[in-house]
């Protein structure tokens, strides 16, 4: 069985969130840490306002991807598996995309690609800053990829602040 791990970085508090999730990281020995937010970057570049860069953005010089490094971790941004409208909670597009029988939206090809990763012997870890697991993107992506992938039996391992939690094992029909 392969273990899928997931990651809501909101999980911890700001001051404490870029040591623990690393820890967290490590401690799972992920290996390939998949960011699926839509956009990671810093809104505002400058870092003059409290939108500005932080450990857990994706940035030019230092950032996540830094961090990362520090600890033996690969980065990929899959832009493709994002949720096109974050503050909708029901994620009514984002649903709507992967249920498209003809597969023609930008989430498809982000599942091929997390396949790739996956069958390439990566621990991978889906990255969104979404504390819970049950009400995040990341959960319809890991539907999704495994019921596109029935030859994987996958566990997946959400980690959270208070430990890793098994979210299922197997096949999630």
């Amino acid at each position: 069985m392969k273990n899928l791990f997931t990651i809501g970085y909101a999980a911890w508090t700001a001051p404490k969130r870029m040591t623990r999730m690393s820890s967290a990281l490590a401690d799972a020995r992920v290996t390939m840490l998949v960011d699926v937010r839509h956009s990671p970057c810093p809104s505002d570049p400058t870092g003059s306002t409290s939108y500005g860069p932080k450990p857990w953005t994706l940035q030019r010089d230092g950032g996540l991807i830094q961090e990362l490094k520090k600890i033996g971790i690969a980065y990929t941004w899959l832009p493709e598996l994002g949720n096109p409208q974050k503050n909708d909670r029901q994620m009514a597009i984002f649903r709507w995309h992967l249920a498209e029988r003809e597969r023609n939206w930008p989430v498809h090809r982000g599942l091929s690609l997390l396949g790739e990763l996956v069958s390439d012997q990566h621990a991978c870890c889906l990255l969104c800053a979404c504390e819970k697991y049950d009400q995040c993107h990341r959960r319809l992506i890991v539907e999704a990829f495994c019921n596109q992938r029935p030859d994987l039996r996958i566990r997946v391992i959400d980690l959270t602040a208070r430990g890793p939690k098994i979210m299922s094992e197997g096949s999630l029909e």
